[in-house]
């Protein structure tokens, strides 16, 4: 079987639906490879780490098909009912290799669904038989266990299983389905409680900051480290955890700005489409990206000592300087074995080891065990996909590089392997998830201002500074840059500006220096240099014209398009005005970018380029029409308002062209019959 087999499911005409079912089910078993050949189809969990990857994360990834409410009580069994579980799986396998997904929890959370309110009205795994009432059941039932914005988006996939079952002519209904329901946030305005509450959830609190600060500057344990690194770095620039976590010991960037001003970067790893490019950070938070930096460094270099030692020794156990004399043994005690394991004395912590390891005692002395047996045990240890700890990223670089266990103040750490600190273990030790005993926080006896603990999650931090970046008018290409962020439309969902910061940004802009554009304050009118319509009445020959980045167009539009493409500097039609700086501006780099093409053509002209010619004609006419403008509306003698039009121009329209061409005609081909006439008339007097 190709190791990429994928297919188009397509049912048969001689089959009824529950026959095209059950061909669905059977081709997905038997002939799909998504998330591997051998992949054990039938079994209610699938272990689908070799084929999927978690950025930042370095677990085993497992699909459970549990049922509803075991999962909801996060419990792997009961599984979904039997006769409903084959199509789930078919679906899952097939609907993954259709239209992958990295929120493919959201697909087998809508098939559990599915199966629990088919299973509560009695047709269980009758898949043919869903009609919209079982749908909206569905996603009732999520309504009423999940939170609003999460239900919407498992009812999302909802709607894409009942678009695939008829498509595949696999159901009775005909008709699609709509889920009815659209996320909160896409409803919320600015103002309001409502709006005030999504804004608390969204972001993180002024004492969670405070609290996030304190750790950062008092961090002394290596769990403290990693974490309080995380958290100024989420302070320097918007990023995700799981780039954070994948930072590199390379991945510091200084070099210096058009102003000469040094500044410093940090090369984040890329995520969700975006490219791997450099984060800037702003100079006053540059010195707590250093010091995380620094302190990162620091805490991982141990463990990043060690993978170096087995990337070079894979066969070898790592032994600090100390116990490097315990190599040349053959047989070593639970005490040396202690040493090796954890680097202190705990001969009873070492015999539970060597059992779990299965080795077993040596020689004729008692409590002796072999070396060479202990130093395999070791290295099969390493971690799955050494020496790689993420795709591309090796543990001797990486610096969330730890030793195992370091992280956890109930067990030794080792001292002779390595592990990697991910997503989830800093996501729990900051309250974002309840899988630890006491958050950083609690340690440091940090609480909100009510006494409440807190709890914040990462992703608020990029909720903040998109909104600081937002109410001070960043550009939205910045921001979107700036937070690694591929399109641009997304920045509106991390715009948390309220109301009242609106209102006073407002009131600031029209008192500040860029309101000059408007005239000064807002309330002020400023004179300006403007043509009146009737001082231009002979010059133009429509009752229209528009603007244009050099005067004013005079085209008439509604008899044809602009004829020259936009050469506005070879069209009779341009109009300017003496006065008007701004355009003065827009003629003058105009007129030097021509020279510079003018330059070009020529030199093409030299080497004998076809064409190259018919530029320098071209180049040379637009730029002495520029020069002569720029003589003109530059002349001191020349009143402001005062209405400039060159002469002597080729007409852009192919009308007035057409008309001017047959005045001249007609003016020609009557003169001869003038002069008879008037010969005629002299004869006769």
């Amino acid at each position: 079987m190709s190791e990429h087999m994928i297919f188009a499911f397509t049912p048969r005409a001689d089959l009824d639906k529950r026959g095209n079912l059950d061909l669905f089910i059977h081709r997905c078993r038997t002939e799909l490879s998504t998330f591997g050949a051998d992949l054990p189809f039938d079994e209610p969990i699938w272990d689908i780490s070799g084929t999927v990857s978690s950025k930042g994360r370095n677990k085993a990834i497992r699909v459970i098909f549990s049922g509803y409410q075991a999962a909801k009580a996060a419990c792997d069994l009961p599984t979904m009912s039997p006769l409903f579980l084959p199509f789930a799986q078919a679906y899952f396998r097939y609907s993954y290799s259709r239209r992958p997904s990295k929120a493919w929890v959201n697909r087998l959370t809508a098939l559990r669904v599915l199966d629990e309110v088919m299973q509560r009205r009695g047709i269980v795994g009758q898949v043919h038989l869903i009609t919209h009432d079982i749908l909206n059941d569905a996603r009732d039932l999520l309504l009423e266990d999940y939170s609003h914005d999460v239900a919407v988006q498992y009812a999302g996939e909802l709607e894409y299983l009942n678009s695939f079952l008829i498509e595949h002519e696999l159901t009775q209904v005909k008709a699609q389905w709509h889920k009815g329901i659209t996320r909160n946030r896409d409803n919320i305005s600015r103002v309001g409680a409502v709006a005030d509450k999504a804004r608390e959830e969204k972001m993180p609190s002024a004492r969670a900051i405070e609290a996030m600060a304190h750790v950062f500057v008092n961090a002394s344990q290596p769990d403290e480290l990693y974490i309080g690194s995380v958290l100024g770095l989420l302070h320097c620039a918007p990023q995700r955890i799981n780039e954070t976590v994948r930072l590199a010991v390379n991945c510091i960037v200084e070099a210096v700005d058009s102003n000469n001003t040094p500044q410093f970067g940090i090369r984040l790893p890329p995520s969700k489409d975006f490219q791997d490019e450099v984060r800037w950070i702003v100079p006053t938070m540059a010195e707590v990206a250093k010091k995380a930096f620094g302190n990162l460094l620091d805490v991982s270099a141990e463990a990043r000592k060690i993978a170096s030692w087995y990337e070079s020794n894979p066969t070898k156990v790592y032994l600090p300087e100390r116990f490097e004399h315990l190599r040349a043994k053959e047989l070593v005690t639970l005490s040396e074995i202690s040493q090796i394991l954890w680097g202190i004395e705990n001969p009873g912590n070492a015999k539970g080891w060597c059992n779990n390891a299965k080795i077993k005692v040596v020689g004729s002395r008692t409590g002796l065990y072999s070396f060479a047996q202990v130093e395999a045990a070791i290295v099969a240890k390493l971690p799955e996909g050494f020496p790689y700890a993420q795709p591309g990223l090796r543990f001797s670089e990486a610096l969330f590089c730890c030793r195992r266990f370091e992280l956890d103040a109930t067990l030794n750490t080792y001292q002779c392997l390595i592990d990697y600190v991910t997503s989830d273990q800093i996501a729990s030790r900051i309250g974002e998830s309840g899988s630890v005993a006491r958050t950083i926080f609690e340690r440091f006896n940090l609480t909100e201002d009510d006494g409440s603990p807190i709890k914040i999650r990462s992703h608020q931090m990029r909720h903040y500074l998109n909104t600081l970046a937002q109410s001070n008018g960043a550009s939205q290409l910045d921001i979107a840059m700036w937070s690694g962020r591929a399109d641009v439309s997304q920045n509106a969902a991390y715009d948390h500006v309220s109301g009242e910061e609106l209102v006073a940004k407002v009131r600031e802009v029209s008192k500040t220096s860029q309101a000059d554009v408007f005239g000064g304050d807002l309330n002020t009118k400023k004179v300006r240099v403007v043509a009146r319509r009737d001082d231009i009445s002979g010059i133009l020959r429509t009752k229209s014209a528009h603007i244009s980045d050099y005067g004013m167009c005079t085209h008439d539009y509604a008899s044809s398009p602009c004829q020259i493409h936009l050469d506005c500097l070879n069209c009779n039609e341009l109009i300017c005005v003496k006065g008007d700086n701004v355009k003065l501006a827009n003629l003058i780099r105009f007129r030097d970018e021509t020279q510079i093409l003018l330059a070009n053509a020529e030199e093409a002209e030299k080497d004998f380029v076809h064409g190259a010619s018919r530029w320098v004609v071209h180049q040379r006419q637009t730029l002495s029409h520029a020069e002569k403008l720029i003589q003109i509306l530059t002349d001191s003698n020349i009143p402001d308002g005062a209405t400039v039009k060159l002469t002597g121009l080729r007409p852009a329209s192919r009308i007035d062209q057409a008309t001017a061409a047959r005045a001249e005609a007609k003016t020609v081909s009557m003169t001869p019959r003038m002069n008879k006439l008037l010969d005629k008339v002299n004869k006769r007097g």
